[in-house]
């Protein structure tokens, strides 16, 4: 059976991984990428503080305060209400060591970051503060967004992009429209609307594997540009035809 010649699809032009979007919205920011793992991310450090009397007072000021303990640990914890998951407990507190080389006291050092991930609902990259520490960290996204918050206010010198999230209510979204890309959509939701209501379809797809480009398996990762989506689509098209075709002979 002679197979129609699959559709072109130029990589970072009609073509592009979730890592790529994801690379394109921190660049947007003007932030560097740190660590990336499918359709999320971490960003560099934006800005590094130490816990002085100052900046602890501060976060004190808004419930995030010192728990006293009889080990060598030095806990902080955010008594502000928090998000409630079924089954899970609060990620709501940081943890410090002492020092190890001999110096006094403990390592409150900390760094302003952003977690970012693709979220298709709202058609881009959503990032959200995040605030390590050394030890143990709090995992949740409201304590890190109030220590976040309580950081960049009290630092009249932090970076553009720092206010920005701690002026944000928490999150922060690139869309698809501010990296060039309006109306970009994954392989599968493409495949999706292709072959809605009609599950035989979908069915064939993942045996026969008659369609190329592929929508589902290593291709699930993939986002097509909107100017190539109807030739990927005519491309389908013609390959589900020549399918019927050849099962008619």
């Amino acid at each position: 059976m002679k197979q129609e010649k699959p559709a072109i699809l130029v990589p970072g032009k009609d073509v592009f991984t979730a890592e790529e979007l994801l690379k394109k919205a921190a660049a947007f920011l003007g932030l560097e990428l740190k660590y990336i793992s499918s359709f999320r991310a971490t960003s560099n450090s934006i800005k590094e503080y130490v816990l002085d009397g100052r900046l602890l007072k501060a976060l004190a000021e808004k419930r995030i305060v010192r728990h006293n303990r009889p080990d060598d640990i030095f806990t902080l914890a955010d008594e502000n209400p928090q998000e409630s998951t079924p089954g899970w407990s609060p990620s709501n507190f940081w943890n410090f060591k002492l020092f190890k080389d001999g110096k006094k006291g403990y390592d409150l050092r900390v760094a302003l970051q952003a977690n970012f991930r693709i979220v298709q609902s709202k058609r881009g990259v959503m990032f959200w503060p995040m605030v390590p520490g050394g030890f143990i960290s709090a995992g949740d996204s409201l304590p890190n967004y109030r220590m976040f918050k309580v950081l960049v206010e009290n630092d009249e010198s932090a970076p553009e992009i720092a206010k920005r999230l701690a002026e944000s209510d928490g999150e922060i979204v690139v869309t698809w429209t501010d990296i060039g890309l309006g109306g970009i959509r994954t392989m599968v939701d493409l495949f999706e609307e292709f072959s809605v209501g009609k599950d035989a379809i979908k069915q064939v797809a993942r045996s026969a594997r008659i369609f190329e480009p592929a929508p589902y398996g290593r291709t699930t990762d993939l986002f097509i540009a909107e100017p190539a989506q109807p030739r990927v689509m005519q491309t389908w098209k013609k390959q589900l035809e020549q399918y019927r075709v050849s099962l008619a002979v």
